[in-house]
């Protein structure tokens, strides 16, 4: 059809075809061509991806098996102060769709509510100082307050993060670099639940920030204070939000029907099973829209494949011994792990 119609255009006479109307025509016809062209070629991919076993390889596919050793850690030492957390973002999404990591995703994403993060941001370092041959490996960033010299004050993670003041927990095996999330949710009181409340806590997450900067706050201060602004509450209510301190300059905070996330169940993610959500049916179209089980126009990651390349200086071979003794090394604690 598209061949028909471009023959029939070039046999029209130059006064035709060079009309301005003509020429308006035939581009808005090029255009949604185009688009309807791109538009095939997501439905293709979205068939592979969803039909096949795809798994990254190479650097990519070594983060996401290292990182999956990190994870296992984690949940280990959740299970033994009996810390209740969940899959989340792209890790839960990657569960559901792909058995495991999204192939193009690069980190883990975690969430807990608050009672059990302020108790996980205390034993969690000391469970990784009590491990001697793991302790020099891992960075921890759970920062109270802005970097005053950056970058000379900061560790790798947060000069990953571009000297970025993040509140939430982030945690990372040095080299080769790794890293995982860990957001806090929070119960919201019924009267908390208004229209404006997503627009409300958005301009609350600035404030934090900014009055912790500027020393009006400390971070303990202004986070109690936030939090009572948003009702929000240590007692289970009805629904649960993400909180002050999670996401940076997130504009979608989202609230979660506690029956989404509670009873917290299994799921196999590479392999091994760890905690998730009730409910992922009606928890992930909250993040991700209706057609979460689509593969996304657009795949984003956090350039981790670069930092590690550089790290070892674009030596295949390094990296490659690198990934070896660091998952064996994790995988021989994990194995230990009491």
């Amino acid at each position: 059809m598209v061949f028909i119609l471009s023959r029939l255009y070039q046999m029209l006479p130059n006064s035709i075809k060079n009309h301005r109307k003509v020429i308006e025509l035939v581009q808005k016809f090029n255009n949604n061509n185009k688009f309807n062209e791109l538009e095939s070629h997501y439905k293709m991919l979205d068939l592979i991806f969803n039909s096949c076993d795809i798994k990254a390889t190479g650097v990519m596919r070594q983060i996401q098996l290292l990182s999956l050793e990190l994870l296992k850690l984690f949940d280990k030492i959740c299970q033994k102060h009996d810390i209740k957390y969940w899959l989340d973002y792209g890790t839960l999404l990657g569960a559901v769709r792909h058995g495991g990591f999204i192939p193009w995703d690069d980190d883990i994403d975690v969430s807990m509510l608050r009672e059990d993060y302020n108790k996980f941001i205390e034993v969690f370092p000391e469970e990784i100082e009590k491990i001697e041959a793991l302790k020099d490996h891992i960075i921890i960033s759970k920062l109270t307050q802005p970097h005053k010299n950056y970058p000379s004050d900061c560790n790798d993670l947060d000069k990953l993060n571009n000297g970025t003041f993040i509140l939430f927990f982030q945690c990372a095996f040095k080299k080769p670099f790794v890293h995982f999330d860990v957001f806090p949710k929070e119960y919201i009181e019924d009267e908390g639940l208004t229209a404006d409340r997503n627009e409300k806590q958005t301009q609350l997450q600035v404030e934090l920030r900014e009055k912790i900067s500027d020393g009006i706050w400390t971070f303990d201060e202004g986070l109690e204070i936030e939090r009572s602004k948003m009702k929000f509450t240590n007692l289970e209510t009805s629904h649960i939000s993400d909180a002050i301190d999670g996401l940076h300059n997130n504009i979608h905070n989202r609230i979660y029907d506690i029956n989404y996330v509670f009873p917290l169940k299994q799921i196999t993610f590479e392999d091994y099973e760890f905690n998730c959500p009730n409910d992922c049916e009606e928890y992930l179209p909250l993040i991700y829209g209706p057609e979460y089980m689509h593969i996304p126009h657009i795949a984003l990651d956090h350039n981790t494949t670069g930092f590690v390349n550089n790290q070892y200086s674009n030596v295949k071979k390094d990296v490659n011994n690198g990934f070896e003794e660091a998952i064996s090394l994790l995988q021989e604690i994990n194995k230990n792990f009491k």
